[in-house]
């Protein structure tokens, strides 16, 4: 039973989040006079961009539209953000603290299909897109700051001085208010990790929205959705990278949203996934919202507010309870230790200790009741030549054996059961957390990925194209777990027991083959930990002759009655009677 639900619930998890997929507190510096000379210069850029708007509404033939392209950079310690002056729009953005996984600077979009595209009717009933004219830009002088101009809009964009945040202001120039804006915001993801797959896997669209809340939608084909509600902020993520486009007040009234994998067998184009969004804007003399380019770090993106920390996928669907253990107890433990310890491989083995020695009252509990099973061994064999094929009575004089004994036949398994909401609790804990990103452990040189030791020329089917060697080792652990447990099992005749042991650690060679190393590194741990206290347990705390002893003696008392029990054994004498009613001698 407890094989065959561990399978269950590890593949419905595995299905659930390939089909439905899926802080660091903002660091703030507060730097007044730097702030102060930025708000001056701000002040003057637009007060000189002023006189610039009122001659080019004056003159319309100063579109300027010959004007050559221009791509201009504004930056902070975190972001570089380029952008065209055809347009007015960021075409590239940069995350300086961060590398692909073969080194390159990674950029989270490039290209001029990354569009933003604001439309709107003016009062002489033309309709205006931005992408078609040409601006004229400034920009301030620590780079932070960056203003297009032309006739008939105008669009800052503003790096805050610590923070991953762009912050937009569009000032449309004699448009007709009653009727809404539009804003067309396109992008496509790029590749930045190692496995394409599971990169592609973890690619959702994200979204929250004033009713109906948090929700998100996988990028495994291609899928359009409708949002008749105000949106609060709509996300293209990656596995560990966001692009959020957030408001600070009710400004979307809708959106139509499409998004679709990219299939292409080049991977030397690196794109991934193309997004379309097509929002309808509330309309007013200025329009602000933010535009999030960085990473999913859980504290980081609740420290933005508005539930962005939502993102990262904790868990979700019928395994959502289990993100509560992440959030309350193996992240704060992570953080704690990670914060200490400058090795991630150190911080997972403490991790695993300190998580298996939270779960020892369940171990130990497990560990006598496989003992007081194992010392019944004698008393069952002389049940089964007693009774011989009468299962049904040899069920019934067991049953009142175990109730003699003060057995409880599931005080085994249900202690494992109890330890499934952490074991799913992990897998969906590692392969999401960021700070393991390209951190080497070991033979592992990036954790937050498989660890190959051998690339294979072919793909072996289930199984892939590569040898984790943490997988195997993983593996190797739990035949020997499954071995030692069906040695501590009283019954053994039963001729398919002998298959057992190996039926879970082969599905688990092909499924985490392809998973980060940091989750088979922490189970293979795990597994370790669990074999050594079983040899430690078994052998010099628990006592087979003083527990059999024991049991000996609890034969002559009263057994206590249990209304699991009871019921067992009336089910089993109405089978019995039922039985020989039809087979009668």
């Amino acid at each position: 039973m407890g094989f065959g639900l561990l399978l269950a619930l590890m593949l419905g998890m595995m299905y659930f989040n390939q089909k439905e997929e899926l802080n660091y507190k903002q660091q703030q510096q507060s730097d007044t006079l730097a702030q102060k000379k930025l708000e001056i210069v701000d002040s003057l850029a637009l007060q000189a961009n002023s006189d610039t708007i009122a001659h080019l509404a004056g003159d319309s033939s100063s579109l300027v539209v010959n004007e050559p392209e221009e791509i201009s950079t504004i930056e902070n310690e975190f972001l570089i953000v380029s952008f065209t002056n055809k347009g007015a729009y960021p075409v590239k953005a940069e995350l300086k603290k961060f590398k692909t996984y073969d080194g390159r600077p990674l950029l989270l979009f490039d290209g001029k299909r990354n569009l933003m595209d604001y439309s709107f009717k003016s009062t002489n009933g033309h309709v205006v897109n931005t992408k078609d004219l040409t601006f004229i830009s400034s920009k301030t002088e620590d780079q932070k700051v960056i203003q297009f101009t032309s006739a008939q809009a105008q669009i800052t964009y503003k790096l805050d001085l610590n923070s991953y945040l762009l912050n937009v202001t569009l000032m449309p120039i004699n448009s007709d208010k009653s009727q809404n804006y539009s804003l067309q915001w396109d992008a496509e993801s790029l590749m930045t990790e190692r496995d394409i797959e599971t990169q592609k896997m973890y690619s959702n669209v994200c979204y929250n929205l004033e009713k109906d809340g948090y929700d998100f939608f996988a990028i495994t084909e291609k899928k359009d959705k409708k949002f008749n509600e105000s949106v609060k902020w709509l996300s293209f993520k990656q596995h560990y990278f966001n692009t959020t486009l957030i408001t600070s007040s009710p400004i979307i009234s809708k959106a139509d949203v499409t998004a679709e994998p990219i299939v292409n067998k080049d991977t030397s184009t690196r794109l991934l996934s193309d997004f379309h969004s097509s929002l309808s804007i509330v309309p007013n003399n200025q329009i602000e919202f933010q535009l999030f380019y960085g990473p999913n770090d859980y504290k980081l993106l609740k420290s933005y507010g508005k539930d962005l920390e939502e993102i990262v996928p904790l868990s979700y669907g019928i395994f959502g309870f289990v993100k509560y253990i992440n959030k309350w107890i193996v992240m704060p433990i992570f953080d704690l230790l990670s914060s200490m310890i400058s090795s991630y491989g150190l911080v997972i083995l403490i991790l695993t200790f300190i998580i298996r020695l939270l779960m020892s009252p369940f171990s130990y509990k497990s560990y006598v009741s496989s003992a007081k099973m194992k010392a019944l061994k004698p008393e069952m064999d002389e049940l089964k030549a007693k009774y011989g094929e009468d299962k049904q009575a040899f069920g019934v004089e067991q049953m009142k054996l175990y109730r003699q004994a003060g057995v409880n036949p599931l005080g085994g398994c249900l202690p494992a059961l109890l330890q499934l909401p952490v074991f799913f609790a992990l897998l969906s804990f590692f392969p999401h957390s960021i700070q393991l990103r390209q951190e080497k452990f070991l033979w592992a040189n990036d954790l937050s990925t498989y660890d190959s030791i051998l690339d294979l020329p072919f793909t072996i089917p289930f199984y892939g194209n590569h040898i984790s060697l943490f997988t195997i080792l993983f593996v190797i652990t739990s035949i020997l777990m499954s071995l030692y447990s069906m040695n501590m099992t009283a019954d053994q005749s039963n001729p398919m027991m002998k298959y057992v042991p190996f039926v879970m650690p082969v599905m688990f060679l092909g499924i985490f083959n392809k998973l980060p190393a940091a989750l088979t590194y922490y189970y293979f741990v795990s597994n370790l930990i669990t074999l050594i206290l079983q040899f430690v347990i078994q052998n010099y705390i628990i006592d087979p002759d003083k527990i059999h002893a024991q049991i000996q003696a609890k034969k002559s008392e009263k057994p206590k009655e249990s209304k699991f029990m009871q019921r067992m054994q009336e089910l089993q004498k109405q089978q019995q009677e039922k039985l020989k009613k039809q087979n009668p001698k």
